[in-house]
C-alpha cells in the first residue's frame, strides 16, 4: 500500500492535473494528501473521478490561496475526526482484526509569526486521541540548519519550536529516499533557496505497526515542492501496463499523416520519461547553483509535455461523449473514468 502527499500549488493547471493523474497511475495509491489545491470543492470532485479515488474529504481554498484534499479509495473504511484549513486528521480501520491507525494530512501555516499556532494545534491532535499515528504534509518548517542551502540562515527558535512540537506529540522523522531538499525558491543567482520543508512524521506505535514504511522523494515538474510517496510494506514492482494507443479515423485526412505518428505519437512518452529521470537525477544532486538553469529548463519543457498531453485526453473525452453519450452513457462513464 502506498500514501502520496503533495504540495501541489494549485490543481486548476493541467501539467499538475496530469502528473499527479500519471503518479496515481503509476503507484496505486490507497490516499493522496494534497495541499494548497486553491480549488473548490466541485473541482476536487472532477480530480476524484479523474483519478479514481472516489473517497475523500476536501477543504476549499480562501480565493486562490490554502485549499487541503484528503483522498482515498472507494472498499477502505477511513473516518473522519477532524479538519480544518491547515489539516485533515482521519482513523484508517483496516479489517480482519488489524489495529487502527491514524493519518494526518497536515499543512504549517507559511507565516513564521504565525506557525506557533500550528505547532499548538498538532499538539491538541496529539492529546484527542492515542493510536498508532503517522503526519504528512508540508510542514513549513525544517529541524536542523542542514535541511536548507543558500541564502538566508533559518531562525534557530523556528526550528527549536518544530523540534520540540514534534517531541511534544512523540512524533519522530521518517527520513527519506532522494533528494534531500524538497521545495525550491525557482531563483537563479545568490537568492536561490532549497528547503526540506515537506516530510512524513509518526509515533513509535505506528512505526511498530509498519516496520517496512519508507519515503520517497520524487521530483514533479509541476510544482515548486517534491511529492512524497511512502511505501507502507515495502516497495514492490508493479507491472506496467502500456496505455492502448487510439487511432483517430479523420487524421488519415491530413497529409503526412504517417510521419507525423512514427515520429511523434512513438516518442513523446519516452522523451518525457527521459526528461523526468534526468530532473530526478539532478536534484538527487542536492546542488545550490551548478544545476540550477538545466533544472528549471526541464521543468518548462516537462510542464508543457503534461499541459499538451492533458489538452489531448479531455478533447477526445468530449469526442467520445458527442459521438457515443447519448447511446451508450454507461460505456462513456466508465471510459471517461479511465482517463
Amino acid at each position: 500500500m502506498t500514501i502520496l502527499a503533495w504540495n501541489c500549488r494549485g490543481m486548476g493547471s493541467a501539467p499538475a492535473v496530469r502528473a499527479l493523474t500519471d503518479e496515481v497511475k503509476r503507484s496505486d495509491p490507497m490516499m493522496v494528501f494534497l495541499a494548497e489545491t486553491k480549488a473548490n470543492q466541485n473541482r476536487i470532485k472532477g480530480l476524484q473521478r479523474k483519478i479514481g479515488l472516489t473517497q475523500g474529504i476536501s477543504v476549499k481554498s480562501d480565493g486562490r490561496s490554502g485549499g487541503l484534499a484528503l483522498l482515498w479509495k472507494e472498499g477502505f473504511d477511513v473516518r473522519l475526526k477532524s479538519c480544518s484549513n491547515t489539516h485533515i486528521d482521519v482513523v484508517v480501520c483496516e479489517g480482519n482484526g488489524a489495529r487502527p491507525w491514524r493519518a494526518t494530512g497536515f499543512y504549517g501555516h507559511p507565516d513564521s509569526g504565525m506557525r506557533p499556532i500550528s505547532w499548538k494545534l498538532l499538539e491538541y491532535l496529539k492529546s484527542q486521541c492515542h493510536l498508532p499515528w503517522i503526519v504528512f504534509g508540508d510542514f513549513n518548517e525544517i529541524l536542523n540548519s542542514d535541511e536548507k542551502l543558500g541564502w538566508l540562515d533559518r531562525d534557530a527558535r523556528q526550528m527549536e519550536g518544530f523540534r520540540n512540537c514534534l517531541c511534544n506529540c512523540g512524533l519522530l522523522d521518517m527520513g527519506f529516499v532522494g533528494q534531500r531538499f524538497t521545495w525550491c525558491n525557482g531563483r537563479i543567482g545568490e537568492q536561490r533557496t532549497l528547503v526540506r520543508l515537506d516530510r512524513m512524521v509518526a509515533n513509535e506505535e505506528w512505526l511498530s505497526l509498519f516496520p517496512e514504511a519508507k519515503v520517497f522523494h520524487k521530483s514533479m515538474a509541476a510544482s515548486d515542492h517534491c511529492l512524497l510517496s511512502m511505501y507502507l510494506r515495502g516497495r514492490s514492482q508493479r507491472r506496467v501496463v502500456k496505455r492502448r494507443f487510439m487511432f483517430e479515423e479523420m487524421w488519415t485526412r491530413e497529409e503526412g499523416c504517417r510521419e507525423v505518428i512514427e515520429t511523434v505519437f512513438g516518442n513523446v512518452t519516452k522523451v518525457l520519461k527521459q526528461k523526468q529521470r534526468r530532473l530526478q537525477y539532478l536534484e538527487e544532486l542536492n546542488l545550490l547553483h551548478e544545476s540550477a538553469e538545466e533544472i528549471q529548463g526541464l521543468k518548462k519543457g516537462i510542464n508543457e509535455m503534461l499541459f499538451r498531453e492533458e489538452v489531448m485526453w479531455n478533447q477526445r473525452s468530449r469526442a467520445l461523449w458527442i459521438k457515443c453519450g447519448d447511446r451508450n452513457t454507461k460505456f462513456f462513464h466508465a471510459t471517461a473514468n479511465n482517463r
